[in-house]
């Protein structure tokens, strides 16, 4: 069977290197000193990285390129594809590669590794590199080395299984406890090592995270609140504006429409005294009168009125208020109850006219402002009677029983014709 069966490699029999050729033989004994070199049907790995081809002669050298090359993170596996040993010592650069592992490498990655490399732009230049000893698990560590494992080994086999599990450890150590470089310190960049959190530093980060979630969210919720309750502010302000402006319009207008109606019962009324003026005349001229002889007599017997000013006066007030609330649906009308109202007052002091009580009215009486008071054109109609406003009263300060009866007359008057007085 051996004869069938050509070399792979050679095996070192002082240490169990394998080597992939002569040349290499040359340079490990070299390097060593061993000199005892047998042939072996196992080839060397020539794990060829994708993206530079590179050949990894085994897992641990993998590892290495791959974190020393952020990026080169595919491989593929060309042992199978080894010829046999190659026992040619070459003169040249003892590194050049065999035709079989140029063939591997240009099946692997589609480049041929005798071309003339593309000019790349330099790569900036990473930081010293520093051995792992302070950065693996401790306690880890400690159980590796009660084992009986070396402590660079122990470092390499922790350290490349995530630094997180002896058992993952054990077994690496297993598996290339005969790779070449397995004695070779482990050194990395400190600049490319991400620190590993806990559990328990994990779940607080996530809690953090969560609680500023949290806390952005509420902010967010009242500044969106405070930003509604603003808008809800300006509404009401506008709508409060608008409606102070369409009552004020229609006040205006229901002001123009109580003046035409004055207006027009003003020549109502002129038309209805003319009418009885020129019926009079017809009837004196019927009887033989003269107006001038009429009106002669009439003018010689008529008294003279002394509270025709203050009555017109009154009665001008009095049809106001009568029209500020023609077309109020209450019932008793605002006008007429604030009339009887005011008529009560003026009864009670011509009926008791040296009681002071009944004399002066508090304005902020709650009974007042309801019926009088608060009524469009009622302070203005107790102005005409003869009240006057006094330390927060009306008072009446002269006291005319004559007149207070002719307008207590008016507003009884008043009261019951509503808009047709």
């Amino acid at each position: 069977l051996s004869l069938i069966m050509s070399a792979l490699s050679l095996k070192c029999s002082d240490c169990g290197t394998q080597l992939k050729n002569a040349e290499e033989a040359k340079l490990h004994n070299e390097n060593t000193g061993h000199s005892n070199f047998e042939e072996s049907t196992e080839a060397v790995l020539q794990l060829v990285c994708k993206e530079c081809g590179k050949p990894c002669r085994s897992e641990t050298e993998k590892q290495m390129h791959m974190q020393r090359n952020p990026g080169h993170t595919e491989y593929v596996d060309a042992t199978a594809g080894a010829g046999p040993v190659d026992y040619t010592i070459k003169k040249d650069d003892p590194m050049d590669l065999d035709d079989d592992m140029s063939k591997a490498i240009k099946a692997a990655t589609g480049k041929d590794p005798a071309a003339a490399p593309a000019k790349k732009e330099p790569l900036a230049e990473s930081g010293p590199k520093e051995r792992v000893t302070d950065k693996v698990n401790k306690e880890i560590m400690t159980q590796l080395t009660e084992m009986g494992f070396p402590e660079v080994r122990a470092e390499k086999g922790l350290w490349l299984t995530g630094n997180e599990s002896l058992e993952n450890a054990i077994n690496w150590l297993g598996e290339h406890g005969d790779d070449a470089d397995i004695d070779v310190p482990l050194e990395i960049d400190p600049a490319s090592i991400k620190s590993k959190l806990s559990k328990e530093e994990q779940q607080k980060l996530l809690d953090e995270r969560l609680a500023k979630m949290r806390a952005d969210k509420v902010k967010s919720d009242k500044d969106l609140e405070k930003q509604q309750e603003l808008g809800r502010i300006q509404m009401n302000k506008e709508l409060n504006e608008a409606l102070k402006k369409q009552k004020e319009q229609e006040e205006k207008l229901e002001i123009e429409k109580t003046k035409r109606a004055k207006d027009q019962d003003k020549i109502h009324r002129d038309r209805i005294k003319a009418k009885l003026e020129q019926d009079r005349l017809e009837r004196l001229a019927a009887k033989g009168i003269k107006p001038e002889e009429a009106a002669a007599a009439a003018k010689a017997d008529k008294p003279v009125d002394p509270f025709k000013e203050k009555k017109l006066a009154l009665s001008s007030k009095l049809r106001d208020i009568i029209g500020f609330h023609r077309n109020d649906p209450a019932t008793p009308n605002p006008a007429t109850k604030a009339m009887e109202t005011a008529n009560k007052y003026v009864e009670n002091i011509v009926n008791n006219p040296t009681e002071e009580k009944f004399r002066a009215i508090n304005l902020e009486n709650a009974a007042f402002q309801r019926l009088v008071g608060a009524k469009k054109g009622g302070l203005a109609m107790m102005t005409a009677i003869g009240f006057v406003e006094q330390d927060g009263k009306l008072a009446l300060t002269e006291i005319d029983a004559e007149w207070l009866k002719v307008a207590t007359g008016e507003l009884q008057v008043a009261a019951k014709r509503g808009p047709f007085y």
